[in-house]
């Protein structure tokens, strides 16, 4: 796992003080590979690497790596879980190989593929591949998002990084908020990825490639698509030998590595199950698993109980997530997120680090196995009782009048489903009732949970019971979960695998039915019995969330901080935020335990760190500029 960056500037030259700007960028994410750096650059284009040695160890495959023969040079973030297969395939074409990395086997397949390499290799990856014969630029990103890349497009520049605070470093423009990314931040926790927190920069879109040519001409490419669900049953215990058999082949592929590696266990169904079946390859494994000081939150005693059962070595690492510092620390390198959990997990890895390079997380069980009983919801209720009770839903959840907070209880994931279906069901969020006003002093809702249920019932029609894993793929899980396990985990230089999301494994149980998956409308109920077969009893997992109760601190330190903030004034400047009406919220939290004012303060006190932290610490940056020049 490591760090890219780059520049491409086809119609102008690069400025002489490339050298120092690639070096600077290079140690603003450096936590993402301090094991070797290096950058490379001619007169329109520039590569930067950050190396954290996961397979072959030697310098020989240090980055942006190099082959003479085939004119290409790679700057690689992400790992190739079948690059020994696709190896073999090549040196039967008469390739030949120098080191014993992935990163050499995914250069010469693209020597021998072109875009194609990218169907054909299985893993985690954003990587660039300069052709000095044709002199072009060959960008392309992972399936499902695992890895992060940012990129702007300004004029006949083209700039892209594996972190926000790199890529700034590398653009010489100014880089403006952009309000709607935060109040998308507010409605749901994260940013959808069609925007960023910065007008000017891009999400590189997962599954897609992108060819920039000699004349800076742009060709984009989509190379994947999740399965959709096939109409036909299959038998139950026949689903779960097939399952077991597919799963034990990706967790074999993704244990192996030059380095050490552990897993993470809680007392979940995810964590457990991958653990379990890394067990069976690996016998001497490590399972590491938090123990905080908050009862509401501490899953170390059904972890215990899992490792036990499952008889392998069990790490119980003590964090303490009261501190403001973490996020803090966190939030100085990456664009916003709320997602509470951001915390534990880079906790966790931080106190590994050293230990082990390499983990195996459960990320991605709850979206391919069960999409959150959500489809068990749907078919209760047959997808809605009402003709535009979706209309009804969202008309009741943006009453702002008396008793808009009573209502907005009535309408819970029950009700909404009930009256409304989807439509009705993912018309939720945290401005619902009003708030948007008590909140913010301009801006316009973003609703993208509603516009991504628009966009994909035509798709999920003669399926609709498992439409919400498609908005699970394409929501949630790249903008929220797997950026913020990306962030917190690279933050301590630690890389983790989530073998649940193989593409092979997802499009198999794609296309089974939620009636196959779940027969007896238990949520998970496939993996929950996957599991139980470790355990010997059915698998009731004492699972609690893998987050800080964060509305208790703000009704303490964390609340004095953030009222601190808000009467500064900045971010009623910067983001448009009502103080008075956030000051209200805050009053109201500290008087009775009120979860939804918690998450949204919750959220507004990331965005005010992350003001301090990072945007305006851009300052430094422009100083930075003047200097070179």
């Amino acid at each position: 796992m490591c760090g890219i960056l780059g520049i491409y500037t086809p119609d102008s030259s690069l400025p002489n003080e490339t050298v120092d700007i690639l070096q600077n960028a290079l140690m603003k994410q450096k936590h993402r590979g301090p094991d070797a750096d290096g950058y490379w650059l001619n007169e329109k284009v520039a590569l930067g690497h950050n190396r954290l040695s996961i397979i072959d160890l030697t310098h020989a495959a240090d980055q942006p790596f190099y082959r003479e023969d085939l004119g290409l040079r790679i700057s690689f973030n992400g790992e190739i879980y079948n690059y020994q297969t696709l190896k073999d395939e090549l040196l039967k074409k008469g390739y030949h190989f120098k080191t014993n990395s992935d990163t050499e086997v995914l250069l010469a397949g693209y020597h021998a593929f072109g875009s194609e390499i990218c169907r054909k290799i299985t893993g985690m990856y954003a990587f660039a591949i300069w052709d000095e014969n044709k002199n072009s630029l060959f960008l392309a990103r992972d399936r499902f998002g695992e890895k992060p890349l940012f990129y702007i497009k300004k004029d006949s520049g083209f700039y892209f990084a594996s972190e926000l605070n790199a890529l700034r470093t590398i653009y010489p423009g100014e880089l403006n908020i952009n309000q709607d990314a935060v109040v998308d931040l507010l409605e749901m926790m994260y940013i959808h990825l069609h925007h960023t927190i910065y007008k000017e920069v891009s999400n590189f879109p997962p599954a897609h490639w992108l060819k920039i040519d000699s004349k800076g001409e742009f060709e984009w490419g989509k190379y994947y698509s999740y399965s959709l669900p096939e109409k036909e049953k299959i038998d139950f215990l026949e689903l779960k030998k097939l399952t077991k058999e597919k799963l034990f082949k990706v967790v074999e592929k993704q244990l192996h590595a030059d380095v050490p590696v552990a897993t993470f266990l809680s007392a979940g169904v995810d964590s457990g199950l991958i653990t379990a079946i890394a067990s069976e390859i690996k016998p001497d494994l490590t399972a590491v698993t938090m123990s905080t000081a908050e009862e509401s939150t501490d899953e170390t005693a059904g972890a215990t109980f899992l490792a036990k059962k499952l008889g392998i070595n069990h790490e119980i690492v003590p964090v303490s997530t009261d501190s403001i510092d973490h996020l803090s620390n966190i939030l100085s390198d990456i664009q916003p997120l709320a997602d509470a959990s951001l915390i534990p997990s880079h906790l966790v890895t931080n106190k590994v680090q050293g230990k082990y390079k390499v983990m195996l997380s459960g990320d991605g069980g709850d979206e391919i196995f069960g999409s959150y009983n959500r489809p068990n919801l749907y078919q209760k209720y047959s997808g809605g009782l009402f003709p535009l009770g979706d209309k009804i839903v969202q008309r009741g959840l943006s009453f702002s009048g008396k008793n808009s907070e009573k209502l907005r209880s009535r309408l819970n994931d029950k009700n909404r489903m009930k009256f409304g279906g989807w439509g009705g069901f993912f018309s939720s969020h945290n401005l619902n009732s009003g708030l948007m006003g008590k909140v913010f002093l301009q801006g316009k809702p973003q609703n993208n949970q509603v516009k991504l249920y628009n966009e994909l019932k035509e798709r999920f029609s003669g399926n609709e019971d498992k439409l919400s894993f498609g908005i699970d793929f394409e929501s949630r899980l790249p903008g929220d979960f797997l950026f913020k396990i990306d962030s917190a985990a690279m933050h301590s230089s630690i890389e983790v695998r989530a073998p649940f999301l193989d593409h092979q494994l997802v499009d198999f149980l794609m296309k089974v039915p939620v009636r196959s998956l779940m027969p007896n409308g238990i949520d998970k109920e496939l993996s929950k019995s996957l599991l139980s077969d470790y355990t010997g009893k059915p698998w009731e997992a004492p699972k609690k969330g893998f987050t800080i109760p964060y509305w208790k601190y703000l009704q303490g330190d964390w609340g004095d901080i953030l009222e601190v903030y808000l009467r500064e004034g900045k971010s009623q400047e910067y983001f448009s935020f009502n103080t008075k009406g956030l000051l209200d919220m805050l009053h109201e939290l500290r008087k009775q335990h009120a979860i939804h004012y918690g998450r949204i303060l919750f959220a507004v006190l990331v965005m005010e760190i992350w003001l301090r932290v990072f945007h305006l610490a851009s300052q430094k940056r422009s100083a930075f500029y003047t200097e070179l020049s």
